[in-house]
């Protein structure tokens, strides 16, 4: 059976219409597709024909300008000044338009993301694409744990859930928006979790979750230590991990 995304994803990795992280799942699917390999790979090598066998033959010079010399000139639209009946509306007219402004701002204004979610964000689309996922990759948490202890302030728990899922993947030093902290990487099924924890002082906080570039985030703070589990895993499943670490 052909892949449902042959077409479309090998078309637009040629046309280089993809920005990440998009791309970079993008390369990852083509890389494990061989219908989606070899459509892109039959496009590549249509493009390259094209620009070895065709012909090309330079426009005379002079051309561009006669072309424009030869076209109609067209007079600037006159400007039609339009006058509100303000004073018959007064400053209803202009409590409204305000009230628009206002709305439209809130509607369309910029989404800001808390720093701390969107590096926590960035940090694990730079592990997947710089293929550097692990300091130490072993399902040991005996080993994982340690390691990590010696090299920061925080001991983050570490924990093979493979009887539920969730095997354990390895470790990694990391920094998350300033913070120098652990990385403790998980899977499940074919998804690549990522447990960001740093030494942060304030009260405990509870499970928070969050949806932002095509990742789902959930956050938590717990004995003076911050946590941040990070993936494209359904919201629901990673909930059931973060409460299974956490919890």
């Amino acid at each position: 059976m052909a892949c449902d995304r042959t077409g479309t994803t090998p078309q637009l990795l040629a046309d280089d219409a993809l920005r990440q992280p998009r791309r970079f799942f993008a390369e990852r699917h083509i890389a494990g597709c061989r219908d989606c390999a070899a459509a892109l790979e039959v496009l590549h090598a249509e493009r390259t024909m094209l620009r070895t066998k065709l012909p090309f033959h330079r426009a005379p010079p002079g051309l561009a300008s006669r072309i424009g010399a030869a076209l109609p000139r067209e007079a600037p639209p006159v400007p039609v000044r339009r006058r509100f009946p303000t004073q018959v509306f007064g400053g209803g007219l202009v409590g409204a338009l305000a009230g628009v402004a206002l709305t439209l701002s809130v509607l369309h204004g910029p989404s800001r993301t808390d720093p701390e979610i969107q590096g926590a964000i960035d940090s694990h689309v730079r592990s997947l694409m710089a293929e550097h996922l692990m300091d130490v990759a072993t399902s040991d948490q005996h080993t994982v744990k340690p390691w990590l202890s010696a090299r920061l302030d925080v001991s983050p728990p570490v924990r093979d859930m493979a009887d539920v899922g969730f095997p354990l993947l390895g470790g990694r030093l990391d920094y998350v928006n300033g913070h120098k902290g652990a990385a403790v990487v998980y899977r499940h099924a074919k998804h690549v979790i990522n447990l960001f924890a740093w030494a942060a002082e304030g009260p405990d906080k509870g499970f928070s979750e969050t949806a932002h570039q095509g990742f789902n985030v959930v956050s938590w703070r717990r004995g003076g230590i911050a946590y941040n589990a990070v993936s494209d895993l359904e919201a629901d499943q990673l909930a059931a991990f973060a409460r299974l670490v956490g919890g």
